[in-house]
């Protein structure tokens, strides 16, 4: 019988615990960060709202129309890019689009970017922003100028400007960080050599153990392991998964659903009577 003291097993296994327990705290944070990006975009949308209806007076309701309708264009298009966009380190396997069909399916998820944004939006500006490397980026630009028009056309102050321009800042700035979490995984040693330190636990566990078990019945030691290593790659998935908040998976921030709200909020603020129905969770998931 081969069978090595359980200390220093006991030992690596501490070690692996620490280091699985880093890669699940950065995921975490990446996650957290996501949740508090969208967040911030729900209150700056908000205080868009409330900015448009203090500083245009009603006689230039189509301004204020045109405005807001092309932030929800804005809402939808930095959703397509952050849950559409596939990148190579994200979960690209058969399974994995499987369930991604499956949620587009129950929460009606388009993939099409037109398809949700040409009420919105004119056709010309549409084929303008498509053909634009970040959809999302143009619109905020093109924003940016319809507050200098309104500028120009003295229909507001240079203060009230400034204000609108910085609220198009901040739209850039909650974008650009949930670009960095799409386009920027955890460093690859973090998370690759968590997997390997999980499988070379793996396979020396049963050799510490077999000194423990032999006292009351050797063949203790391969449920044990198992159950052990179960734990540990349970652990590992949840980082791995937790890593990545825009794949389309069951983890994901529900940007279809917060994006589904606003344009509830703002449509119901330009007086529309026709309203789509907010998303809600199905089987304890929400998109």
């Amino acid at each position: 019988m081969v069978a090595i003291p359980f200390l220093p097993i006991s030992l690596l296994g501490i070690a692996v615990s620490f280091y699985v327990g880093f890669k699940n705290n950065a995921a975490n944070e990446r996650q957290n960060d996501a949740r508090k990006n969208w967040g911030g975009i729900t209150n700056d949308t908000r205080s868009l709202i409330a900015m448009l209806n203090t500083y245009l007076p009603e006689i230039n309701k189509g301004l204020k129309d045109n405005i807001l309708k092309r932030h929800i264009a804005w809402l939808y298009a930095h959703k397509s890019f952050l849950r559409h966009k596939r990148m190579d380190w994200e979960h690209n396997l058969k399974l994995n689009e499987v369930y991604r069909a499956q949620f587009r399916q129950d929460f009606n998820i388009n993939t099409e970017f037109e398809h949700d944004v040409s009420k919105y939006i004119s056709n010309e500006e549409l084929k303008e922003v498509e053909a634009y490397p970040n959809m999302a980026a143009k619109i905020l630009l093109n924003q940016s100028k319809k507050f200098k028009q309104l500028r120009d056309e003295n229909m507001i102050e240079d203060f009230r400007m400034f204000e609108l321009q910085n609220h198009i800042t901040k739209l850039y700035e909650h974008q650009g960080r949930n670009e960095r979490i799409k386009t920027f995984p955890i460093p690859r040693q973090f998370t690759n050599y968590a997997t390997l330190f999980i499988i070379v636990f793996a396979f020396i566990l049963p050799l510490g153990l077999l000194n423990e078990t032999h006292k009351v019945n050797v063949w203790l030691t391969i449920p044990f392991s198992m159950l052990v290593t179960w734990l540990f790659h349970q652990m590992d998935l949840v980082g791995e998964y937790s890593e990545h908040p825009f794949e389309g998976l069951i983890s994901d921030t529900p940007m279809t659903a917060i994006t589904r709200n606003l344009e509830i909020e703002i449509l119901q603020s330009l007086g529309e009577i026709n309203l789509p129905k907010p998303i809600i969770a199905k089987k304890g998931i929400l998109m």
